[in-house]
């Protein structure tokens, strides 16, 4: 069963409108996520022969590329225990001449401590839509500036990747993710908080629906201070850009409105919840 649904001329979602002859559109009753193979997947890429063409092993150019995440504070993932824990870290430093790379280490001591007893370590990092994915081996402590982080040798390669948007985790009806939004008008003219489910999300942004004027949205709104409740007893502050609104109609025939939004000003602790939800939901999906 099939529904009509439009992206609003007026980008805007406060009442349906007669359908515009621009961009008419069929859509399912709950709108399609992005298919996973043309994913920006968060999680490292598994050994395979036909990913050789894309792997690095010029010095010159791996320590360009590493050279680049330092210089651009670029956040990266390292993951170890077989990819079933991670850190979210920054490249600070390297010394090609000792072949040592320097990274920062987590705020938990447990996951420090596991890190360091691990001997095969992924880090994964992405610089203008390109994945790049290295193999490190088992780190150590040491200084950098005067406080503590993690050293290792560099890498003898690099993978780089080109990825097109970032892989979005379709969520469970029954336990999916809610937002809380700050008050806004509503069609009625009656400014209140709402409680809204999340449809999809990404490690850079998610989608939720409300009922179309329930409230009013329009692209490019900013939402400030809304709370995203992830779990029972984990929710955090994050700030939401409406990029496209959706209407459709849903199984009860009423008009629904889908926004999908960037996430904006994410703490760390936020984005390993995200990145930990998007992780299990990318394994069950394969």
């Amino acid at each position: 069963m099939s529904h009509n649904a439009r992206p609003l001329d007026a980008t805007s979602c406060a009442t349906p409108k007669a359908v515009s002859p621009f961009g008419q559109a069929r859509a399912q009753m709950h709108p399609p996520a992005a298919p996973a193979h043309t994913a920006r997947l968060t999680m490292p890429e598994p050994f395979a022969g036909d990913l050789e063409p894309y792997v690095v092993y010029s010095r010159i150019d791996i320590l360009a590329n590493l050279r680049m995440l330092i210089d651009q504070q670029v956040r990266a993932t390292v993951y170890f225990d077989r990819n079933d824990d991670f850190i979210l870290t920054r490249i600070l430093s390297m010394n090609p001449e000792f072949e040592e790379l320097i990274f920062d280490m987590a705020a938990e001591h447990r996951i420090n401590q596991k890190l360091l007893a691990s001997s095969d370590l992924t880090v994964v990092a992405f610089v203008d839509h390109i994945k790049l994915q290295f193999s490190l081996n088992r780190a150590e402590v040491t200084q950098w500036q005067g406080a503590p982080a993690f050293r290792a040798r560099t890498p003898r390669s690099i993978l780089r990747l080109q990825r097109r948007t970032a892989f979005r985790a379709k969520t469970q009806i029954s336990n999916s993710p809610y937002v809380l939004l700050p008050a806004a008008l509503d069609k009625n003219g009656t400014a209140d908080t709402t409680h809204q489910r999340v449809v999809d999300i990404s490690a850079t942004g998610l989608a939720f629906v409300a009922p179309v004027g329930h409230p009013v949205l329009m692209v490019g709104m900013k939402l400030q201070q809304c709370q995203l409740q992830m779990a029972a007893d984990d929710a955090f502050n994050v700030d939401l850009e409406i990029r496209h609104i959706l209407v459709y109609k849903d199984g009860f025939g009423r008009d629904m409105c889908r926004a999908g939004c960037n996430l904006l000003h994410m703490s760390g602790e936020a984005e390993m919840a995200i990145q930990r939800y998007v992780n299990k939901r990318a394994v069950r999906a394969r």
